[in-house]
């Protein structure tokens, strides 16, 4: 595996598609098997991101930050900003980052245009768990929802240490979901050119000692998938910038994350 290019990487784990009713579950499930992700191409418009990032960048405040931690759970199920800065050890877990994150869930009022996307990466993510397509996608579930957002590395240090997810999992296979999938929705190329928003640094993932920085590969709208065992994060995002929370320029990704429902703050505080 490591010795394979990441440009062969894609192409080897790569379903192109225009519906998410068109996936072949036995063929995906067969690439995160072999590959340990896969990406699906061709589902979600690039125009939808290139506007949605224009919306969220237009309307952006930082005044509108939350701290990373103390949030009541009735907050992220509607739209909800968030500043995280430093280790985040009150999730019991020390994960280094400096990122904000936009929670936009499906049933609130969609600001950022992100809507389609967020119901058609949803789908895929059900697809790849054996759900009913719709399951919890604009509703919850058996105490699960969509937890629809947007994250933000700002240029000038924006990152997220390398990890492997060890909190999301564990709820879900408390709920009988023994597999873990994370769907990430390509907002951002890495570069000079049309669509760039980086320069340096940027997601990654890691098979067998081998870092992949895949905004390099990826196209606006593509949903790249990783396995739960995946070792993952966001290397430094521009350093050679300089970093200013008055403009939210950096490096952005969607998620689609199959949340549990909570009542008590310390629940959430020990899940996200």
């Amino acid at each position: 595996m490591s010795s394979l290019s990441l440009k062969e990487i894609f192409s080897a784990g790569m379903i192109e598609v225009e519906k998410p009713e068109e996936i072949s579950r036995e063929r995906l499930a067969n690439l995160l098997n072999k590959y340990s992700f896969a990406v699906i191409r061709g589902i979600i418009d690039p125009n939808i991101i290139r506007q949605a990032k224009q919306k969220l960048k237009s309307i952006y405040n930082p005044d509108n930050d939350s701290p990373a931690t103390g949030e009541h759970p009735s907050q992220i199920m509607d739209n909800f900003q968030k500043l995280s800065i430093g280790g985040a050890e009150h999730s019991g877990v020390y994960r280094p980052r400096c990122m904000r994150t936009f929670y936009n869930p499906i049933w609130a009022n969609d600001i950022y245009g992100m809507r389609e996307a967020f119901i058609k990466a949803a789908k895929v993510r059900n697809i790849i768990y054996g759900f009913e397509i719709d399951y919890a996608v604009d509703k919850v579930d058996n105490g699960f929802w969509t937890a629809a957002r947007i994250h933000s590395y700002p240029l000038g240090g924006g990152f997220l240490v390398s990890h492997i997810d060890d909190i999301v999992p564990v709820v879900q296979r408390a709920s009988g979901i023994s597999q873990y999938f994370q769907p990430v929705i390509i907002m951002s190329k890495k570069g000079k050119g049309t669509d760039c928003d980086f320069e340096s640094g940027g997601g990654f993932f890691e098979l067998e000692n081998t870092r992949y920085y895949y905004e390099e590969e990826a196209e606006l709208g593509d949903l790249l998938i990783y396995s739960g065992h995946t070792a993952h994060g966001v290397a430094d995002i521009d350093l050679h910038k300089t970093f200013d929370n008055r403009h939210p320029e950096g490096r952005y990704a969607g998620f689609v994350t199959l949340y549990k429902e909570f009542t008590r703050k310390r629940e959430l505080d020990n899940y996200i």
